[in-house]
């Protein structure tokens, strides 16, 4: 209990957002672990601008939203800041949908959003309906990766379930994988986010196609080794890192990876631009 709540404090007081106004994110993390605690069950939260999140205990990542305004704010900042309307945001590993309701939203752009477990899928279908953003996001229950099939999912580590084989000791589920050129087809995506602890690289051997396309500006991946490195780079793709607050795109990247998603680049002039000129935005008080 005492290491994980000065994991948190560490946390806060080291995000870029909420150490600009301290007293304010920890009042905000206050008011939720005692708020969560008493009514236990799910809660309707303010996110950015307009946007709400439908939260509850135990979404890791989901609820640092509430008390730091961007939980990954960099690449959350980098999303705000580079889409468009008329962009399709693509979040391979949605979870309960926090960067498709900033892609949709908040900036007003198209979403495909795939999430495996039906459970975090309903969370996801849930707060796409509060938002009021069902005709601008397609949601699909299904994995991503090389080829079509299917996969084995734990099911009991909430926001952290994951591809798992037969030795494993949780509840799990047998889920159906799609490749993303299948799903997407002939579809023009501008940005990519993956999320799918561990199972980036066959989600990047099922997209050869997409990372193609012209449309494509940036993918975002939590985790990157040589083979996903030497096939993002002949498709094109070069890392980067961004820092929001001054609008600087940056290759080769200068933040520390821990500290965010890898951050990839195809059309550097076009993505740079759209960064310098994107409308500001605001959390926990503070402008970027």
């Amino acid at each position: 209990m005492i290491s994980s709540l000065l994991r948190t404090l560490r946390f806060i007081s080291a995000h870029p957002l909420a150490s600009q106004n301290l007293s304010l994110a920890i009042k905000q993390w206050l008011k939720w672990q005692v708020g969560a605690r008493i009514l236990r069950m799910p809660v309707v939260m303010p996110f950015m601008g307009n946007a709400k999140l439908i939260v509850e205990l135990g979404m890791t990542g989901a609820t640092g939203n509430i008390y730091t305004g961007l939980h990954e704010f960099w690449d959350m900042a980098f999303c705000l800041h580079v889409l468009r309307q008329d962009d399709l945001f693509v979040d391979v590993g949605a979870n309960i949908g926090s960067y498709t309701v900033l892609a949709s939203r908040v900036v007003g752009a198209k979403s495909i959003a795939f999430e495996p477990v039906p459970k975090t899928f309903n969370h996801l279908l849930q707060n796409v309906n509060i938002n009021q953003i069902n005709s601008l996001v397609d949601s699909v229950c299904c994995a991503v990766g090389k080829e079509n099939g299917s996969v084995i999912f734990s099911s009991d580590n909430d926001t952290m379930n994951k591809v798992v084989d037969e030795a494993y000791s949780g509840k799990s589920i047998e889920v159906p994988v799609k490749s993303l050129d299948d799903l997407l087809n002939t579809l023009q995506p501008s940005v990519i986010k993956i999320d799918v602890e561990g199972f980036e690289e066959e989600v990047i051997q099922g997209a050869l196609n997409i990372l193609k396309c012209d449309s494509l500006l940036a993918i975002m991946l939590e985790t990157v080794n040589p083979k996903i490195e030497s096939l993002l780079q002949i498709s094109g793709f070069v890392p980067a890192s961004y820092n929001p607050f001054t609008r600087e795109l940056l290759t080769p990247p200068k933040l520390d990876h821990k500290s965010n998603n890898y951050l990839w680049i195809k059309n550097y002039s076009k993505a740079a631009e759209r960064c310098k000129t994107s409308p500001p935005y605001q959390a926990l008080g503070i402008s970027f």
